[in-house]
């Protein structure tokens, strides 16, 4: 599961029904809630409105926050910020509980830093759980992730640069200064999008792997973020090279589940004869596509483009390898 700090696209929207207001409304609400500010034209561009449209949502919005104890900012730089009083969202009544649920259950869903933001924004309306019980896997409580989640996205909120040492498996530990923009969980992890500035190129840095201390390197103007990086869905969101397609073919045994759901929104299908499906996704690494298609087990298998089958081979030789060299034990943990 991957979601930005902005809420997931809703396409095909109707614009005229009322019923389809209040959604988007509600959705805008969701992003704000989320992340605490809101990219105008990308909000337009979503669900396909014009500016004069937005701000009559936005209007809505502000009336609602006199009531519930938040306010919007004016636009600066064509973004929009939440403002809260008091950190809650105050007086909601029985009409309003409902939603006030469906909030708290993403919330605690996501976890960390997304159920703490939903949490102050909720306070007491929070609530328990409703019928929709979502199961994600959830940052540990008091992580580390919370704090420096905490510490970019107020640095994206005041344009400011962030230096600090990060650590892959290929580089291991090396200086980045950044300028940072927003944040993307996926599976109980969170990765940051920023320019880096050495490299002058975007990246993603998953959070857990910056580490102390993170400091403010300047100031910077904020440029508009690539739509690749915008781009939302499920897998294929990981950047280090030139996109590819890779197909993958899902046994029958779990092609109805593998298929009923929107990996990306490009994605397509094709239900085979047998019963199987393949299914064909993009993606930018070739080590995301080969660690989504081996979570299936035997029952997928990657069948094109050549090289990333050969590096899903590989990759599963390795593993086997590995209980060759390490055999499972029966022993007792005393």
């Amino acid at each position: 599961m991957a979601v930005s700090v902005f809420s997931p696209r809703e396409p095909g929207l109707r614009k005229k029904a009322s019923g389809d207001r209040f959604s988007r409304v509600l959705r805008i609400l969701l992003s704000l809630l989320a992340d605490g500010t809101l990219d105008c034209e990308r909000c337009c561009t979503r669900f396909e409105i014009s500016l004069r449209e937005l701000q009559r949502d936005l209007s809505v919005l502000r009336s609602l926050g006199r009531d519930f104890g938040f306010s919007l900012s004016n636009a600066r730089s064509g973004r929009i910020t939440l403002v809260r009083s008091a950190g809650r969202l105050a007086k909601l009544g029985n009409a309003q509980a409902e939603t006030a649920a469906m909030l708290a259950g993403i919330g605690r869903a996501l976890g960390g830093p997304v159920e703490s933001e939903v949490r102050s924004a909720l306070g007491d309306a929070a609530g328990g759980p409703g019928f929709l019980d979502l199961r994600e896997p959830r940052p540990r409580a008091g992580a580390e992730v919370s704090a420096m989640f905490a510490a970019v996205k107020d640095a994206a909120a005041t344009s400011a640069r962030l230096a600090f040492s990060y650590t892959t498996a290929r580089e291991g530990p090396t200086l980045r200064r950044v300028e940072p923009y927003l944040v993307i969980a996926r599976s109980g992890r969170y990765y940051l999008v920023a320019f880096d500035l050495a490299r002058k190129d975007w990246r993603n840095f998953a959070l857990d792997a910056i580490a102390e201390p993170i400091r403010r390197d300047g100031t910077f103007t904020p440029r508009k973020v690539p739509d690749r990086f915008r781009r939302e869905g499920a897998v294929g969101w990981i950047r280090t090279g030139e996109p590819l397609e890779v197909t993958v073919r899902v046994a029958a045994t779990i092609a109805g589940a593998v298929t009923s759901r929107e990996w990306q929104p490009e994605q397509r299908i094709e239900r085979l004869a047998d019963g199987s499906a393949a299914i064909a996704l993009r993606f930018d690494d070739q080590g995301e596509a080969v660690r989504w298609a081996l979570q299936f087990g035997a029952e997928a298998v990657i069948v094109a483009p050549p090289e990333v089958a050969a590096a899903a081979r590989e990759t599963a030789e390795r593993i086997a390898g590995n209980y060759a060299t390490n055999p499972c034990r029966d022993e007792r943990v005393s």
